[in-house]
């Protein structure tokens, strides 16, 4: 009796172990499990995708979204210091890798205004120190192709190490600091960096060659060598005429014609678009570059950018830049994706934005870009073709227009981006200028900046909304 009742509690203590074992292995999988969904948010919504319900928006958002990203890329390129199709480029990839590490429904990843500008600065001043001993043995030409080549190592080497700092910021838990940055700053940054844009667009706005300034007093450098080539009459008066031309039709049109539009679709015309071809038509059939000795865009080679590793020498010289793009970033995108989360009454997971973000800085930093963000103007149509079914399905929803406009840049850059070479690089100024609305911007940054302020916020930063 006494060795049948010792085996039975035996075997019972046995069964007991499995079972733990069991249910802690089952845990470890559902926690590993969870993990992975947390880190790869595309498992957790792509199979709950309703084709019947969202296809069709997609579709429409995206390719008008593709349709926005070609005279941005382009237009920002000279921003960023580097050929128009590397803004192609960019405007490709980074949509797609925040794609799959993404957790906000509405953000468009792509060209942005501001951190172009901080790009070009970082690059100009790198490039510059690079080529100080050496320029001597180029041509003026020669040294002009030069500095764009090595241009792609510098922006890919700034490309890595935003992304590193991002990631890092992630693991360190610090995305909290985001929310402590004042108002004031943001709003005055942003008002700065808009100067700054304006001011180095004039050179191609007149058409005229001016040195490139960089460091304390640039813009004020800048704007004194604007005036002294005015005052010797040295710009070119067919581009300065073709500029203003292009500045006040977009702006009619978008002043008096786009209220109209808007009354019948909530999807942007593409205006810019619009322009763009009309400008390479007439440059085509005039012959602007040969005629009227007006700068083209040039070639604009076909297919997609090979796999390189970013140019790591270059990172003793840009850890400053870096920091700064990476905050900025950082910023904007978070403060706009909490402002459409809160409008449709979804979360966003503020700590997996700084993963996301990096991973798309780190990874495109193996291809011809430079770090991007978001933009508002494509963020609203991607709100605009969504707004008849989200209201009911946006829980469960996210959106493939990522794909359809990078079907659209795919088709520009396989078969469409020749014909684009004969575009006056003056014009896309103008397209450039009229894209950016910097007041809704900087009004919903600082709504979205003052909402974790409030009781509602902070229940969110304790929660699910920023862990």
């Amino acid at each position: 009796m006494g060795g049948a009742g010792t085996i039975k509690t035996l075997e019972s203590s046995s069964l007991v172990g499995t079972t733990r074992r069991r249910s802690m292995a089952g845990k470890i999988i559902k926690k590993s499990a969870a993990a992975v969904l947390s880190f790869l948010p595309i498992l957790k919504w792509l199979p709950r995708y309703s084709i019947k319900k969202n296809l069709l928006n997609d579709v429409v958002g995206g390719f008008t979204v593709g349709i926005m990203h070609v005279p941005q890329g382009i237009a920002y390129a000279s921003l960023a210091g580097v050929r128009p199709v590397v803004g192609l480029y960019t405007s490709l990839l980074a949509p797609l890798f925040y794609m799959i590490f993404g957790t906000s429904r509405h953000i468009s990843i792509g060209v942005f205004a501001v951190v172009s500008l901080m790009c070009g600065a970082c690059n100009v001043r790198v490039t510059d120190e690079f080529f100080a001993e050496s320029s001597s043995n180029y041509t003026d030409e020669e040294l002009g192709e030069a500095k764009l080549d090595y241009a792609l190592h510098v922006l890919s080497g700034l490309g890595f190490v935003v992304g590193i700092i991002q990631i890092s910021m992630g693991v360190l838990r610090l995305d909290f600091l985001i929310s402590f940055l004042s108002d004031q700053v943001v709003t005055g940054f942003m008002l700065g960096a808009s100067f700054h844009v304006f001011v180095a667009q004039l050179d191609k706005l007149l058409g005229v060659t001016l040195p490139r300034r960089g460091g304390i007093g640039k813009l004020f450098m800048t704007l004194s060598d604007v005036i002294q080539s005015l005052m010797a009459l040295e710009i070119n008066l067919y581009t300065t005429v073709l500029s203003i031309s292009a500045i006040i039709f977009l702006f009619s049109i978008k002043t008096f014609v786009d209220p109209l539009v808007k009354r019948v679709t909530p999807l942007p015309v593409p205006y810019d678009l619009f322009l763009l071809i009309i400008g390479t038509v007439i440059s085509t059939i005039f012959d602007f570059n040969t005629t009227l000795s007006m700068k083209i865009i040039g070639k604009i080679p076909t297919g997609l950018p090979s796999i390189t590793p970013p140019d790591l020498t270059v990172i003793p010289h840009i850890l400053g830049d870096a920091a700064a793009i990476s905050v900025v970033i950082l910023v904007v995108s978070i403060s706009m994706g909490k402002v459409f989360s809160k409008k449709h009454k979804y979360e966003i997971n503020v700590r997996q934005e700084f993963f996301a973000l990096g991973l798309v800085e780190s990874l495109g930093s193996f291809f011809p870009v430079w770090p991007s963000s978001t933009a508002l103007a494509r963020t609203l149509v991607y709100e605009a073709a969504g707004t008849k079914t989200q209201a009911r399905t946006l829980k469960r929803k996210k959106k493939l227009a990522t794909v359809f406009s990078s079907f659209l840049l795919l088709a520009v850059l396989f078969f469409v981006g020749p014909f684009l070479e004969l575009l006056p690089v003056r014009s896309g100024f103008a397209v450039f200028a009229l894209l950016r609305d910097r007041r809704r911007t900087q009004g919903d940054v600082h709504e979205a900046r003052r909402y974790p302020r409030t009781v509602e916020g902070v229940q969110d930063r304790c929660g699910k909304g920023w862990r």
